[in-house]
C-alpha cells in the first residue's frame, strides 16, 4: 500500500495517484500528441494501464514518484514528481501538463513544491531534469526553476539535455 501524501500550494494540490486518475486524466494524456517527448502517444489500453501502474509501483518501491496535480477543486491537470527508472543516471524531476492547462504557471508551481518535498522528505537532490531539445516549454520550466544545462546525452535513441537543479536549502 502506498502512503498517501498530499501537498498544497497557493493554487494546487499534489497528491499520490489514485486509481480513478487513470480514466479522468492519464488516458487522455497518454493518447495525445502532448506525449511526443515522453514516449507517446500510447493508444493501446493495456500499455496505458501498464504505464499507469508503473507510477504506483514507483511509489511503492522507491517511496517517491509522480504526484497527480489537481486544482483546488480536485480537477486533475497534470503530473509532476521525481522518478528514477532502472536506466536513469539518477533521480529526475519531471512534469506533464494536460491539454488546456498550459501557460498558467501550474507546472512551475507544482514542480517547485515537488522538488522541495523530494529534498526535505526524501533527501533527493540536487535533481536533474532530462528534456528533449525540441521541448521548449519544458526547457523554460527548468530554467525558471534555476536549473542549468549540465550535459547532453542520448535517451531511447533521441537527444536529451540534462538540466541540473540548484541545491536546496533545508529550512528548520
Amino acid at each position: 500500500m502506498i502512503t498517501p501524501i498530499r501537498l498544497e500550494t497557493e493554487r494546487l494540490i499534489l497528491r499520490t495517484p489514485l486509481e480513478n486518475d487513470f480514466e479522468a486524466a492519464v488516458t487522455g494524456f497518454m493518447t495525445s500528441d502532448r506525449t511526443t517527448f515522453v514516449g507517446g502517444p500510447i493508444t493501446d489500453p493495456w500499455h496505458q494501464w501498464q504505464t499507469f501502474m508503473a507510477t504506483a509501483g514507483h511509489w511503492a518501491f522507491k517511496g517517491y514518484g509522480f504526484f497527480t496535480v489537481c486544482l483546488k477543486d480536485e480537477t486533475p491537470i497534470g503530473r509532476v514528481g521525481v522518478i528514477n527508472h532502472v536506466m536513469w543516471p539518477e533521480p529526475e524531476l519531471g512534469w506533464h501538463v494536460f491539454d488546456g492547462y498550459e501557460g498558467k504557471g501550474y507546472v512551475t508551481e507544482a514542480a517547485f513544491a515537488a522538488r522541495d518535498w523530494a529534498w526535505r522528505e526524501r533527501g533527493l537532490g540536487p535533481l536533474i531534469s532530462q528534456i528533449h531539445p525540441d521541448n521548449h516549454g519544458s526547457i523554460r520550466v527548468a530554467e525558471r526553476m534555476g536549473a542549468v544545462l549540465e550535459t547532453e546525452r542520448e535517451m531511447f535513441g533521441e537527444p536529451c539535455l540534462v538540466y541540473r537543479h540548484p541545491k536546496q536549502e533545508l529550512v528548520a
